[in-house]
């Protein structure tokens, strides 16, 4: 029993919390129609994704190499899902909300994030060069071993995420919000919108990649003496 007077603190949460799914999965429908709910179910690459899908939703479900590029959901909500070997590049996901979701060998080349809400999203040894997270919010997201070379994260706002050993050369942080979040292994060379990264952590090989940047944004030009 703790000390009279004393308090015990629960451990600081770092990472994202992996999905909830059940032991046993149904096959999935063979199409998807927008308006469903799939539940606990496992899709596979067979599944027919249509150009357009509106308010689909899916729970506590899988799905492992599944065709969605250049689809475009609207009202998409994920809850406890996986996504493995999927390709959605080109995909328009905007305004999507993804609770505890994860990406596993995925092809994001391309895809529109933009306005989505990801809480607890994990996004793992992916291709999302050229994706969009403009002014998508973010809570505990991790992307690890993933290329985001020129992705657009204009007003970004990210809260305990973390970056790890990604590809962010060209990308663009433009009034962007990085609170606790870390960028830790990534490659940040000719990122735009510097000042942004206010808030953000960084190992100090990152420094001198970052400071050319830095000089740039406040106009400090380095030139030699003059005689």
């Amino acid at each position: 029993m703790a000390p009279r007077g004393s308090s015990r603190s629960r451990p600081t949460k770092r990472r994202p919390e992996a999905p909830d799914l059940p032991d046993e999965l149904a096959q999935a429908p063979a199409v998807v129609e927008g308006g469903e709910l799939w539940d606990c179910v496992e899709a596979g690459a067979a599944v027919q994704v249509p150009e357009r899908v509106a308010d689909l939703r899916i729970q506590e479900s899988r799905w492992v190499g599944g065709n969605l590029a250049g689809s475009r959901f609207t009202g998409l909500e994920c809850r406890d899902v996986e996504f493995v070997h999927c390709d959605l590049s080109g995909a328009r996901l905007e305004e999507a909300v993804l609770t505890r979701v994860v990406f596993t060998d995925c092809r994001l080349t391309g895809a529109g994030f933009d306005g989505s809400q990801l809480t607890d999203v994990r996004i793992t040894d992916s291709t999302a060069d050229l994706a969009g997270f403009r002014m998508a919010k973010a809570r505990f997201l991790l992307v690890e071993n993933t290329s985001l070379h020129g992705a657009d994260l204009f007003e970004f706002d990210a809260e305990h995420c973390a970056l790890l050993g990604c590809d962010l050369a060209e990308a663009s942080f433009d009034a962007a919000r990085l609170r606790e979040t870390d960028l830790h292994g990534s490659t940040v060379d000719d990122v735009r919108g510097v000042l942004s990264l206010r808030g953000a952590r960084i190992s100090p090989d990152q420094i001198i990649p970052l400071a050319t940047g830095l000089l740039d944004a406040v106009g400090i030009q380095v030139t030699e003496q003059p005689p």
